[in-house]
């Protein structure tokens, strides 16, 4: 089964030429806010042409460029100066260790890196630091609890007038960005992005979401994750839309930022969302007209809790890195009913995004081709006839797809197949659960036997009798071999430096 996206025409765009057209159109507008300290559409054109003059001494065209930091403003500076000179960024976490690093410098062939105090990454290569305090001091209270690092100084230049040689300048096919896979299965795999991807993924959310001039993005997906690249920086710089941002994810201060500075729009994980369920208390919500979430399933229980405390859906998307973000999102705007699959209870990830195809394929694994999806991984072959494999498994009514759960997620007992996933749903049905996560564990009897780690909400303390509850109430919901033979209560759940839950923690991958 396929389902197709509208059809729309559109001429791609360089990074660097979109830029330049909103500096002209957008001039004096706020384009960054940072801690209240803003940056305007001119202002940050004259500081991507002095740090691309700064850097054209180090990156030639086609060079990768390591850039790690935090959501800072510099971020969107370095990265835009790096495609000024024909390079390539390569965004990723400054918490990352050395081990990590060597690998991805080593596999990108990557010389220089722009990095931030924190990153280990210039006891590696060589490195220009970046300080986070030095648009806005971070406030004292978030320095703790974030661990600021800023013992290094400001070696960006911001302030030079120089201008950089047009010859080095990309076109629309050639790279923009190497992003890395998690690496939840052997090593990570580089992704190769082109201008044209990041063009066609940012006019699909420009147009979709209806992004304007007027709107104010509240910037809480990590900017190293694709979802924060695109959402949040390439789609506002595109759209003449201002990025609030601060540092770090914390969901006391995104609630507030949304009331003071009366932000829009925006897309996180889950699993901000249900820390910002657990901040809500009064905030005045109201200038948000969209709510956005992709990257990790969002359970039924949440949309709902949301919808009644806060009085939005929150619209889902489904994408990869791969898919440069969006391949499926709700359509916009919507007000039905919640769309949930009957068989499995799981909420749907939308409808196909313009110009892409989704199709399912053998064993149930979805299939996803469009303008926005690369070739290829890096030092690989191309994908079969631009099919993307996905390693999701879902399926398609009436033209919504249903992303069911990771391929190699499922779990398999006494040789029935279990979804972790609706075991989840379920999960986050009962009273004591606030988040969970669904694992097979190797059983000499049955193959592998369902096994759900359980942190509760804070009113609730572990004990068997809660567990058995917790069974019971599975018991009410699941088959018999679907329901988990044990509950292990855990204080925290791991994540991914994006927020995913870390499913592969609990099978003792890490």
């Amino acid at each position: 089964m396929i389902a197709s996206g509208e059809k729309k025409s559109w001429e791609p765009k360089t990074q660097v030429e979109v830029l330049e057209e909103s500096v002209n159109e957008f001039k004096d507008k706020v384009a960054i806010d940072y801690f209240g300290t803003k940056v305007t559409f001119e202002q940050l054109g004259i500081m991507v042409n002095s740090v691309a003059s700064q850097l054209s001494e180090y990156v030639k065209k086609g060079d990768v460029v390591i850039l790690s930091t935090q959501n800072v403003p510099q971020f969107i500076i370095v990265e835009y100066a790096i495609w000024k000179l024909g390079g390539i960024a390569l965004p990723i976490n400054p918490s990352y260790t050395e081990n990590e690093l060597k690998y991805l410098i080593s596999d990108s062939n990557t010389k220089i890196a722009i990095a931030s105090c924190e990153s280990k990454v210039k006891n590696l290569i060589q490195t220009i630091s970046t300080n986070p305090d030095t648009f806005h001091e971070i406030p004292s209270e978030y320095r703790e609890k974030w661990r600021i690092i800023d013992d290094c100084d400001e070696e960006l230049d911001l302030k030079s007038s120089k201008r950089v040689d047009s010859d080095a300048r990309p076109g629309a096919n050639d790279l923009a960005l190497l992003v890395y896979t998690s690496g939840t299965t052997g090593k990570p795999k580089g992704v190769p992005i082109t201008h044209s991807n990041i063009y066609a993924s940012s006019y699909i959310y420009r147009e979709w979401f209806r992004f304007n001039e007027n709107d104010r993005v509240l910037g809480i997906a990590p900017f190293f994750h694709i979802t924060g690249q695109i959402f949040h920086i390439t789609t506002s710089i595109l759209s003449g839309s201002s990025i609030h941002t601060s540092f770090r994810f914390d969901p006391d201060l995104s609630l507030r930022t949304v009331e003071e500075s009366k932000t829009t729009l925006t897309m996180a994980v889950a699993t901000a969302y249900m820390a910002m369920l657990n901040a809500l208390d009064k905030q005045d919500l109201s200038s948000m007209r969209l709510w956005s979430s992709g990257g990790m399933a969002m359970p039924k229980a949440i949309e709902e809790e949301w919808r009644k405390r806060v009085g939005d859906w929150i619209y889902m998307a489904w994408g990869l890195t791969e898919t440069t973000s969006p391949a499926t999102l709700w359509p916009y705007p919507y007000d039905g009913n919640l769309p949930v699959e009957q068989e499995y209870g799981i909420v749907s990830s939308g409808v196909p995004v313009y110009n892409t195809e989704v199709m399912i394929g053998e064993d149930g694994e979805i299939l996803v081709r469009g303008p926005q999806v690369v070739k290829g991984y890096w030092k690989m072959g191309e994908f079969k006839d631009g099919w993307l494999p996905t390693g999701d498994i879902g399926k398609i009514v009436n033209g919504w797809v249903y992303i069911i759960d990771r391929k190699k997620d499922i779990i398999n007992a006494s040789g029935f197949k279990v979804m972790p996933r609706e075991v989840e749903e379920v999960l986050y049905q009962h009273y004591a659960v606030d988040e969970a996560v669904v694992v097979g564990v190797p059983d000499e009897y049955r193959g592998e036997s369902v096994v759900a780690y359980v942190k509760l909400k804070r009113e609730y303390s572990p004990s068997e009798a809660l567990a058995e509850d917790i069974i019971k109430y599975c018991r009410l919901h699941l088959a018999s071999y679907k329901v988990p033979r044990q509950i292990r209560f855990v204080n925290d759940i791991p994540k991914t430096p994006s927020g995913k839950i870390m499913r592969r923690a609990f099978r003792g991958e890490m």
